[in-house]
């Protein structure tokens, strides 16, 4: 019976790396957004086997058994929290760099001693006033959360932490591209389509954006992330809900802000993303104790 558990750990092992992306396999490369949520060292993973993460690393078991796993299923049903929305601090333009994470776009800004950034939210967690500072945000391709059963192109988080180092909240905004085919029956909206595209998207348009086989690093970019907030119609209403990071360990302790306004891409900027990304998103979990718009 051992002997078998440690083939089929050994077998999942193997897997594990043939499906992880070139990247995460050449000169024990990685990104540092995963350095962030893995420990340094840690096995191979890929999104492939999200379901056997629990299986790969022990310090990962709570991807299985936790009750507050991210993303979700967000239903139009429940209705959006309007109550108390975030309130966010974001300077006009924001100096960071931007790499690939592996498996898509990511834009990092400088960390002081003191776990602060320039970039900071206000929101409210079980009735106390917290504050939590930008640190990054990456892409995922598809979306990792859902509505009502539709995933969207794309999704992308903005992760902030407090001031003690520790991963606190995620602001969520969906990317997609509206066809005149799609027979979708939408009942979320988002701004009038513009034939350009995203305001937000175009900050990077100018920039040769790293692929998922690139280690290149683009210093010194300023962007403005406010745009992506008015995009949303300034996150006036959202669904809220307590989860989980997305990747291993899968720490729970997270507040997510989802926007139901999809955030409208015009197909070169659709093709800009997809062209420096890969597959990378985890399959919905069941709600469990998550307190959707508590």
């Amino acid at each position: 019976m051992i002997a078998h558990q440690f083939l089929g750990l050994a077998a999942l092992t193997a897997l594990a790396s043939a499906c992880a992306p070139e990247l995460l396999k050449r000169d024990g490369w990685r990104g540092a957004h995963l350095a962030k949520r893995a420990e340094p060292g840690a096995r191979t993973w890929s999104f492939e086997l999200a379901e056997a993460w629990n299986q790969l690393n022990p310090e990962w078991s709570t991807c299985y058994s936790g009750r507050r796993q991210s993303p979700i299923n967000l239903r139009s049903k429940w209705g959006y929290y309007t109550q108390e929305p975030p309130t966010f601090h974001y300077p006009k333009n924001l100096t960071g760099k931007i790499d690939n994470w592996d498996f898509g776009p990511q834009f990092s800004v400088e960390v002081d001693d003191d776990n602060k950034t320039a970039a900071y939210i206000e929101f409210d967690h079980d009735g106390d006033p917290e504050i939590a500072y930008f640190r990054q945000w990456h892409v995922h391709t598809a979306a990792e959360h859902t509505i009502d059963g539709y995933r969207p192109k794309g999704e992308i988080h903005f992760v902030h932490y407090d001031d003690a180092g520790v991963p606190r909240s995620v602001i969520g905004f969906f990317f997609d591209r509206k066809s005149k085919y799609d027979d979708y029956n939408f009942n979320f909206t988002g701004p009038a389509i513009d034939a350009t595209g995203s305001a937000f998207y175009r900050q990077l348009e100018p920039l040769e954006l790293p692929d998922i086989f690139s280690n290149n690093t683009l210093e010194g970019v300023e962007l403005d992330l406010n745009l992506l907030v008015k995009e949303a119609k300034d996150y006036k209403k959202f669904w809220t809900y307590k989860g989980s990071l997305t990747t291993p360990p899968c720490s729970e302790g997270i507040r997510w802000f989802i926007s139901p306004e999809i955030i409208w891409l015009s197909d070169d900027q659709t093709e800009s993303l997809l062209r420096a990304s890969t597959f990378g998103d985890r399959p919905v979990n069941s709600v469990w104790d998550h307190d959707i718009n508590v």
